[in-house]
């Protein structure tokens, strides 16, 4: 099983499980604590509807309480106060209602039409003796009838919760009372609140799943990226010493071989020149191979930065290989260099590489230093010559020169270093600095070294 789908299968597939069971386990107890609360609210919530009837009820006897009592009975004072009762309302569907004992109605601000009509026995839809159970509720002195109405506001048939009062010097029953539904509707947008907060973690639960199993995968594509480059760079690593220790090894050994029979035939008879011009050309040919495979090592040899090689031991063996009897090149490092990212490698290893072919073709120098040095500010490489110097100047000035310095500079750039260059007759020295931050720890350890 590749790497990828292990992670898919032993970290994916817990992480939604035990999602879905948290989940499961959220949503159970949530259902279950609104329940809880429907029964703890309902009751809460209809004895609070309930004294705030009879407060209600208590303010409308306040309202009159100037006329009744001071002992009138006169008509006059009953008419007042019924005057005072139509305006005293509270809302569109809350009003005073008043029905004297024999159950006539005296005072309905919604229903003027029915003022005067004896009501007594008057049902509601379900067959319920409203009017009587009133006057019978507010001869126990005072209380709650529930029964269905029309509801001003709708015009359509509702419960309601009436609280009433008697006026016994008057025989007057005083009431009001609310509708239900409004009670229902109350509870159930404390329900629909519920729910919504119940799906509002359902679904952030779900968002929670997601980004787990996105990470997941993520760092599954990470992680196999990361092998497959592990590998390409092995390969290569593999080829580059190939080249490098074997091939190369075997080359150097033919033209030895055939430089030993140059000197074999020196001296000797002319007719075997043409076997020593034949001997002069293989060992040229052998020398002009030897040089191609090793640029070709060294080309791949970079890639393989990062795969477990330090850049310091890619380095040294820089130095070592592209030296030769006309120039010397010293190797020095500073630090620790094993933590660096796989682009700060390819760069530097590229800068080196750059630098060292100018030494060896352009400087005539017999001495070349390279120095590698880590601190907890960056990374510096410095390449040092004694060789004849040139006009630094003409890097930016003239296009047609410097072009191995400019890509060097770009390279540097694109991940925040810079190249500094300062050229005499006595020698040449290129300064290439990295700072490292934070950033470049987290590249180097989550993302694929390239």
């Amino acid at each position: 099983m590749k790497l990828r789908q292990k992670i898919i299968v032993f970290a994916t597939v817990p992480l939604v499980l035990a999602l879905c069971i948290i989940a499961f386990t959220v949503y159970h107890h949530a259902t279950e604590l609104s329940k809880a609360q429907q029964e703890v609210i309902q009751p809460a919530f209809r004895a609070s509807k309930q004294a705030e009837l009879k407060s209600y009820v208590t303010l409308a006897r306040h309202s009159i309480a100037h006329l009744y009592e001071t002992g009138r009975t006169d008509a006059a004072a009953m008419e007042e106060a019924k005057a005072i009762l139509t305006r005293l309302d509270y809302s569109d569907d809350g009003y005073f209602f008043v029905y004297d004992l024999k159950g006539t109605l005296l005072v309905h601000p919604r229903r003027p039409e029915l003022i005067g009509r004896n009501r007594l026995e008057y049902k509601d839809v379900n067959g319920y003796p409203t009017i009587q159970s009133l006057i019978s509720r507010a001869n126990e002195g005072g209380g709650y009838v529930q029964y269905a109405t029309e509801k001003p506001s709708t015009k359509l048939p509702a419960l309601k919760l009436t609280y009433v009062t008697p006026l016994p010097d008057w025989g007057w029953v005083i009431g009001t009372g609310i509708y239900l539904d409004d009670v229902e509707n109350a509870l159930a947008t404390v329900d629909a609140q519920v729910s919504s907060n119940n799906f509002d973690t359902m679904r952030w639960i779900g968002a929670i799943a997601f980004l787990g199993v996105v990470v997941v995968i993520t760092s599954g594509l990470v992680l196999s990226i990361r092998e497959r480059h592990a590998a390409q760079a092995e390969e290569q690593v593999r080829l580059a010493g190939e080249l490098h220790d074997d091939i190369c090894q075997r080359l150097v050994s033919a033209r030895l071989q055939a430089e030993t029979g140059i000197i074999q035939l020196t001296g000797i008879s002319e007719q075997f020149t043409p076997a020593q011009s034949t001997f002069e050309r293989m060992a040229a040919q052998l020398d002009n191979i030897l040089g191609d495979i090793r640029k070709i090592a060294h080309e791949r040899y970079p890639d393989t930065i990062g795969s477990g090689l330090d850049l310091a031991a890619s380095l040294c063996r820089l130095a070592h290989d592209m030296k030769n009897a006309a120039t010397t090149i010293e190797f020095t490092t500073v630090g620790i260099t094993e933590d660096l990212s796989g682009s700060v490698h390819k760069v530097l290893y590229r800068v080196a590489q750059g630098a060292l072919r100018n030494v060896m073709e352009h400087a005539a120098a017999r001495q070349a230093w390279m120095r590698l040095e880590r601190s907890k500010r960056g990374v510096v490489l410095t390449i040092r010559d004694n060789g004849n110097g040139f006009d630094a100047g003409r890097i930016d000035s003239d296009p047609r020169f410097g072009m191995s310095l400019r890509n060097m500079k770009k390279r540097l750039e694109e991940i925040g270093g810079h190249l500094k260059i300062d050229s005499t007759s006595s020698g040449t020295t290129v300064i290439a600095t990295i700072p490292l931050s934070l950033l470049h720890y987290l590249l180097h350890y989550f993302l694929p070294k390239p």
